[in-house]
């Protein structure tokens, strides 16, 4: 009967959290939907009213409310004030343990599942569902369904206070069965709740208390105690009166485990003292526990009241999740009294109930959690298979291009050093031709007039001895008043006896000083200064003229220059 007790208080736990979810929960309290338009003046008056009554725990005023806005929603066609109103009944309907209302308007708002609601709607719909399926039936594997659907809209709505609710429900359900597999979902409920600023007490309470119920699954009490404390100081913070009862039975749960009797008992008292602020299925659950306490301790007549009340709630809300263990443990107190009848009732009733209900429910939901790790380790295998052909694709693009840009680097290299010796060559050629060239033009040359080959003389000396092409303003019309000419007969004297224009002869003469600058200074040259002393009024200019006279621009020459003159 122990290991029933203990089941019972695991069960008693999911009905605290899946009731009083409606905090976390409300559509009003929270930041407004995309999808709800702000024209609607009627609902946003109904959102807020109801919020501010589910949320102080005033559910007779939320059915209250709700019901002639429902009906006035009706003859209106006002579907989504109908949805609404609809859903909050249920819930409220849900909190206080009266499940054929809740069914009554479950089954109202289902022709309507279809139609396009606000995802907080959606949210609180898959709540109701889950927790409806719980409590009239205990079927686990349609709770978690809905459950998970609810939290995938919570996702998509990127709401953290919904988001922990659900995940607290979800959480309980493994609780309920003793299983450890919730502690992911309690561990993600607890992270929003200590880092997302917009979370409320209740959801930190909430969170707590699942970190609590998957530490005491594991039998780590001392840890599941510390998350209690926790809880406890955030039940504190935001009146939520409605959970102190549930923290308390937890922690004198743990101290019976620890053979603390006396702490037990003040625990057991103060969970007794905020049962009226509870929750039918937490109130039922405390009276449950606490009767199983009284029951070890030998007061067997008080247990028996403990159990007794807890079977009038389970009966007068039709709530199942605990009935099985309440049967136990009142069969048993029957037999010990010598009451045969009454024993053989109660365990007539036991049996039906386990062999019907229960230990059914409990096989479809393992059913249910293997053909989800099932389907989980599938997409897992999946994941990593389409992650490694990921990498092996990754690693062959990479091959492809370290080999394209191997073989790119390549003739890349080949190219520059072809080009190397070229400008290598280019720079060896102009030295040996500047060594060889001393300007002199075959103006000696019998088949011209004297006066022209005179005049290419004075011409040859003022370039050759003062220079003159250093002059930025030569022009031919400058050197022919120089030479007591004129223009025409300085540019024939020029093209019959140079074989070039003037432009070009001038550049020969400048270029030719550059090279010899550059080779003899190579070190500390500056190509601006360079060109200006040579005669020419910009580096570009200069640059241009350089090219062409040496095949190269005038930095690759003087690279090419010091290797050219180190060889030498």
């Amino acid at each position: 009967m122990k290991f029933v007790c203990r089941h019972i208080f695991r069960i008693s736990a999911l009905i605290l959290l899946v009731s009083s979810v409606a905090g976390c929960l409300q559509t009003g309290g929270d930041s407004p939907d995309n999808t709800r338009a702000s024209s609607h003046p009627a609902l946003d008056s109904l959102s807020n009213k109801l919020s501010s009554y589910s949320y102080a725990g005033k559910h007779d005023s939320v059915i209250y409310t709700a019901q002639p806005a429902l009906i006035a929603a009706q003859r209106a066609h006002d579907t989504l004030t109908m949805v609404y109103a609809g859903l909050n009944m249920a819930q409220s309907f849900l909190f206080l343990g009266n499940m054929d209302s809740v069914q009554r308007y479950i089954d109202l708002m289902e022709p309507l599942k279809d139609y396009p609601i606000p995802a907080n709607l959606h949210i609180m719909r898959s709540n109701v569902l889950g927790s409806y399926s719980l409590r009239s039936s205990l079927d686990y594997s349609n709770a978690l369904n809905c459950y998970m659907e609810g939290l995938a809209w919570a996702d998509r709505r990127q709401h953290a206070n919904s988001r922990i609710a659900l995940l607290s429900n979800i959480v309980n359900i493994f609780y309920v069965l003793n299983s450890d597999k919730g502690l992911e979902y309690a561990r993600e409920a607890y992270d929003l709740a200590m880092t997302q600023p917009e979370i409320n007490t209740y959801s930190k309470c909430a969170a707590c208390l699942v970190m609590a119920q998957m530490y005491y699954v594991t039998e780590q009490y001392d840890t599941a105690t510390r998350f209690l404390k926790e809880a406890d100081t955030y039940a504190g913070e935001g009146h939520t009166l409605s959970q102190i009862s549930f923290i308390q039975a937890m922690s004198a749960w743990i101290c019976q485990h620890k053979n603390d009797v006396a702490r037990a008992y003040e625990f057991y008292d103060r969970a007794l003292a905020f049962i009226k602020y509870t929750d039918p299925g937490t109130a039922s659950q405390v009276y449950l526990t606490y009767g199983e306490f009284l029951s070890e301790q030998g007061k067997r007549a008080e247990a028996a009241s403990m159990y007794e009340k807890g079977l009038q709630i389970s009966d007068a809300s039709g709530n199942i999740e605990y009935r099985k263990s309440l049967l136990g443990h009142i069969a048993d107190l029957a037999c010990d009294r010598d009451d045969l009848a009454a024993a053989v009732k109660y365990a007539r009733m036991y049996r039906t109930y386990s062999e019907t209900i229960s230990n059914r429910r409990e096989a479809e939901f393992r059913e249910l959690i293997e053909q989800r790790e099932e389907s989980e380790h599938q997409k897992m295998m999946l994941a990593k298979e389409l992650e490694q052909r990921k990498i092996e694709q990754r690693n062959l693009l990479l091959l492809s291009i370290s080999i394209g840009v191997s073989g790119f680097s390549f003739l890349l290299g080949l190219l520059y050093n072809r080009k190397r010796k070229m400008y290598r060559k280019l720079v060896k050629q102009h030295q040996e031709y500047l060594s060889q060239l001393d300007l002199k033009s075959n103006y000696d040359n019998d088949e011209h007039n004297d006066s022209d080959r005179q005049l290419f003389s004075r011409i040859e000396h003022l370039m050759r001895h003062e220079k003159i092409y250093r002059m930025k303003n030569l022009t031919l019309e400058l050197l022919a008043e120089m030479t007591d000419s004129n223009r025409t007969y300085c540019s024939r004297a020029i093209n019959t006896f140079a074989g070039m224009s003037f432009n070009r002869y001038l550049d020969t003469f400048r270029i030719a000083e550059a090279t010899r600058i550059i080779a003899s200074d190579c070190d500390h040259i500056l190509f601006k200064q360079l060109a200006d002393d040579i005669g020419y009024n910009s580096v570009t200019v200069f640059s241009k003229a350089f090219q062409r006279e040496t095949g190269c621009s005038p930095s690759i020459y003087k690279k090419e220059i010091k290797g050219y003159n180190s060889n030498k």
